[in-house]
């Protein structure tokens, strides 16, 4: 009863914390709910368990049925995964390489401490010290690599590098190539020399630390586009300022000379008006209406980042004869950052100018709606586009270049950062992107 205890709890230590924690990685991708998830999770391991002690009774049994059964067990919940989540499969596959090589890792110690053990202190049970030197090591590992996963592998995981992820398992391949020629088997049973332990500890070590540097790689590499994206915004928003001043400047100087030529104008109209030249007095008027010119500096928005961003695109699409219909409810001081609104209404306007300027068919409209409603900032832009909408599931590509749109990403991470939402979605050639932000300080 005992020794079926202890294999219950070895093969236990082996398959749960790192199914688990593969499920946690992609807990936002699940296909069934976690509540579903659990229940199914337990049955399946406590019966690979069960099956496990009862091949471990049996009088063929020896440490290589184990490994073999190791293997079985793998594959058959990498299957299991890759049927209940949705992500690509070449991201999963690093996953589950990576949580493989560290249980392997743990496992691999556990191993051969026992074997160092059993030859001054035997016992007859099989794997309680493997047990007892796994659990001490998945004690001490655990809280770490949760905040390793958190920190940066999670973060890496939503970079659509697509030629990146294809590749990188291939690195697993010839680790586990590299440790079957060099000890015989891939197995974490005793090892027979140190050598061979030592060999399986770099190789899955190796696995492990290469899986972190690539991940550390990506997400710094996800940053430097951030960082350039913000840079490029706000080289955006100087532009987008000096034009609304030079507008504004214009404006001012036509203003001006109005109001000094406005004495000559008023002279001629009482002279049609007291000569009784109804007609000619129209005429007049009429021709003086059209040649005043256009009030380029109504407010469109009264917080002055907003406005200056929605003036510059708004002038922008009158230039491509692109009809708009712009209509923005926010006040002057607001608790979101201009920086964070600059991005989220500069990539919404970008993006649409940039559809509605490869129309050739369609008449082309820009259409913003933006207020504060109860706690929220609510921002939603539609605009006409022609052509295919890039997609891979729900995230939407660039059309400028391979990968992930950095403009909605930046968007997205924007809405994160204030607990928000966004939706996008197209139907009929519109586009409609609606993006909702928390306010930071909100008070009823």
């Amino acid at each position: 009863m005992l020794s079926d205890i202890i294999n219950f709890t070895y093969i236990l230590i082996f398959l749960v914390p790192f199914n688990i924690l593969r499920y946690y990685i992609f807990r936002d991708s699940l296909r069934i709910p976690i509540k579903i998830l659990l229940p199914l999770c337990t049955i399946l391991f406590c019966t690979q368990a069960v099956i496990f002690c009862y091949i471990a009774r049996q009088p063929y049994w020896e440490h290589s049925v184990t490994q073999r059964l190791q293997l079985v067990f793998s594959v058959f919940n990498l299957t299991l995964s890759i049927v209940l989540i949705k992500e690509k499969l070449f991201k999963q596959m690093f996953i589950f390489g990576f949580l493989f090589s560290v249980a392997a890792f743990i496992m691999t110690n556990a191993n051969y401490i026992e074997r160092l053990i059993c030859v001054k202190f035997p016992i007859p049970f099989t794997y309680l010290y493997t047990n007892i030197m796994a659990i001490l090591q998945l004690a001490v590992i655990l809280p770490f690599l949760i905040k390793l996963v958190d920190s940066i592998v999670i973060p890496a995981l939503h970079i659509s590098s697509g030629k990146s992820w294809n590749i990188v398992w291939i690195i697993f391949i010839f680790f586990y190539i590299g440790t079957f020629l060099s000890t015989g088997n891939l197995g974490f049973e005793r090892s027979s020399t140190l050598s061979q332990y030592l060999v399986r500890i770099f190789c899955f070590g190796s696995i492990i630390g290469s899986s972190i540097i690539f991940s550390v790689a990506l997400k710094q590499t996800a940053e430097n586009i951030s960082l350039m994206e913000k840079t490029n915004m706000s080289q955006r928003q100087l532009a987008m300022e000096q034009a609304h001043y030079h507008t504004i400047s214009r404006h001012i100087e036509e203003t001006k000379a109005a109001k000094h030529d406005l004495r000559h104008h008023l002279a001629l109209v009482q002279a049609y008006a007291a000569s009784g030249n109804i007609k000619k007095l129209e005429e007049y008027i009429n021709q003086y209406i059209k040649s005043v010119p256009e009030d380029m500096a109504i407010e469109l928005c009264k917080n002055y980042a907003v406005n200056t961003i929605a003036h510059y695109y708004m002038d922008q699409a009158k230039k491509e004869k692109i009809k708009t219909d712009i209509h923005i409810n926010l006040p002057e001081s607001i608790d979101v950052a201009d920086s964070d609104l600059c991005i989220v209404f500069g990539n919404l306007l970008e993006n649409a100018l940039e559809a509605c300027k490869r129309q050739w068919e369609l008449n082309p409209f820009i259409t913003v709606n933006a207020a504060l409603t109860g706690e929220y900032v609510v921002i939603a832009v539609d605009n006409t586009f022609e052509g295919e909408i890039k997609q891979d599931k729900d995230i939407f590509l660039s059309s400028k270049r391979e990968g992930k749109g950095i403009g909605i990403t930046s968007i997205q991470a924007v809405a994160e950062k204030y607990h928000g939402q966004t939706k996008f979605q197209f139907s009929h050639n519109v586009f409609r992107a609606s993006v909702m932000l928390r306010l930071v300080n909100f008070t009823n």
